[in-house]
């Protein structure tokens, strides 16, 4: 699909942007933009497509855009009388990044917004929370927005069942993984590296030289999923991304995604996907 790449207007004197929109059916174009999104859905039922990841909308869905994440929305089974709501703040990775630099307490937000390029879904709870918040905001004074803001994003940061939809940054300028210190991060960019190889939790755990069960417990607690999952789900969302912008063929995908048995990779894709690799491409090149 081709990407648009929008440029969000900015208010005079304000360094974020609130909009609430209702509407009888809701369509848009894949897109991104320079700014983080947070997104919230209400009497909406439709598709999110995030990056390669796509997935159902329901009410009450709560999802963090990192900056330059193709993404798009589309409502089905749409209702007159009960209109889409959707709540949509946007803010500057440069501005989010100055305000961490002169507050310390701020700085506790930097692996949400850094797990944010792969996009966030957080829970119903949240979603709620963050309902609440935002109900009044355009009558607020700029200080008084600023101050609802900061309680949004704490109750982001706050919400450990929040899930990551992607497994690699599909940034469209850049798609690469900042190699920091970080444990997370060394296991993300080994994975990223050798995704395609037989790569084992033995290995992983010989490469970090831990136990495989730390490993294990890593990746339930910061992504909610097994290895095997994550791994999976890695392969699978890259394997769609060459499926739309190659012309490679699908026995050479599954092959260089780690997939030696094409009958597999492709009862896998369409598990995943719910489509399989020849109708995937068909329908989203």
């Amino acid at each position: 699909m081709k990407t648009t790449i929008q440029k969000v207007p900015q208010r005079q004197g304000w360094s974020w942007r609130y909009k609430m929109l209702e509407e009888i059916y809701k369509s848009e174009n894949w897109h991104a933009h320079q700014e983080f999104e947070l997104v919230l859905h209400r009497n909406f039922k439709g598709k999110a497509v995030i990056g390669s990841y796509e997935g159902q909308i329901e009410h009450n869905d709560l999802i963090l855009i990192g900056p330059n994440v193709v993404h798009s929305f589309e409502s089905i089974d749409t209702d007159e009388n009960n209109l889409c709501e959707t709540h949509i703040i946007w803010f500057r990775e440069e501005w989010i990044a100055k305000a961490m630099y002169s507050c310390v307490e701020l700085r506790q937000l930097a692996p949400l917004l850094q797990r944010a390029n792969k996009g966030l879904s957080f829970s119903p709870k949240t979603a709620e929370m963050v309902y609440k918040h935002l109900n009044n905001f355009e009558s607020l004074s700029s200080i008084g927005q600023l101050a609802v803001l900061i309680q949004v994003l704490a109750e982001l940061y706050a919400d450990q069942s929040s899930l990551t939809l992607l497994s690699r940054s599909t940034d469209v300028k850049k798609n690469t993984t900042h190699h920091n210190n970080n444990k997370i991060d060394r296991v993300c960019q080994y994975i990223d590296n050798h995704f395609a190889s037989d790569i084992t939790l033995k290995k992983l755990a010989n490469y970090m030289y831990v136990s495989e069960n730390t490993i294990h417990r890593w990746f339930i607690q910061n992504f909610n999923e097994s290895f095997s999952q994550y791994l999976k789900k890695l392969r699978l969302n890259y394997s769609a991304q060459l499926l739309t912008t190659t012309n490679l063929s699908i026995s050479l995908i599954a092959e260089k995604v780690g997939y030696r048995n094409q009958a597999n990779f492709n009862r896998l894709f369409k598990e995943y996907k719910h489509l399989t690799p020849s109708k995937y491409r068909l329908k989203f090149k």
